[in-house]
């Protein structure tokens, strides 16, 4: 079992997973956020390929739009 902290909440996975699995997970709408890992972003692009470890700090980060 692996612990993730996603913005500040801890999340349990009974195994290792990517990012873009954690993404489907939480079911997250991917359109205008960016995701940093231990404080470095990942491109969208890399979010299959990013695989998840035990104690990750993962922040997600969602565009507004104002004025």
């Amino acid at each position: 079992m692996i612990t993730i902290k996603v913005n500040d909440n801890q999340q349990e996975f009974l195994s290792p997973l990517a990012l873009q699995e954690l993404v489907d997970k939480l079911q997250i709408q991917t359109n205008g956020i960016a995701i940093a890992v231990n404080s470095s972003v990942v491109k969208k692009t890399d979010w299959s390929s990013k695989l998840l470890q035990n104690n990750d700090a993962i922040l997600i980060i969602k565009s507004t739009q104002g004025g």
